[in-house]
């Protein structure tokens, strides 16, 4: 739901964006996720924030950003903004990657 908003809102901006599977026959196998030190990981950078504790994630220029292209072109995004508000939620209450109620983040969307 969070990519269909972010393909919508980019859509109605008017802003060339690649599919997953494009950006997989352009990069091939150069980019993917693979253990570190023996250990899988779980998620992508906004979850590596949250996981190292950083106290601030990239969820503003992320989410925060298709919401707001949905602000101004008329596309609903209210998984984006249920998404960016849950993070920095987890980020101010200090709550572990991937440990976010996913029954919240659903009341959360408007």
């Amino acid at each position: 739901r969070v990519r269909a908003e972010g393909v919508a809102a980019l859509a109605a901006a008017g802003i060339a964006h690649t599919s997953p599977e494009e950006e997989k026959a352009e990069r091939g196998d150069l980019v993917g996720q693979r253990p570190v030190d023996g250990e899988a990981r779980s998620g992508g950078s906004t979850w590596q924030s949250l996981a190292r504790g950083t106290g601030s994630t990239e969820v503003d220029h992320l989410n925060g950003e298709i919401a707001l292209l949905g602000r101004l072109h008329g596309v609903a995004t209210p998984v984006n903004v249920a998404v960016q508000r849950a993070v920095r939620r987890a980020v101010r209450e200090r709550t572990a990657a991937g440990a976010f109620p996913l029954v919240e983040l659903e009341k959360m969307i408007a």
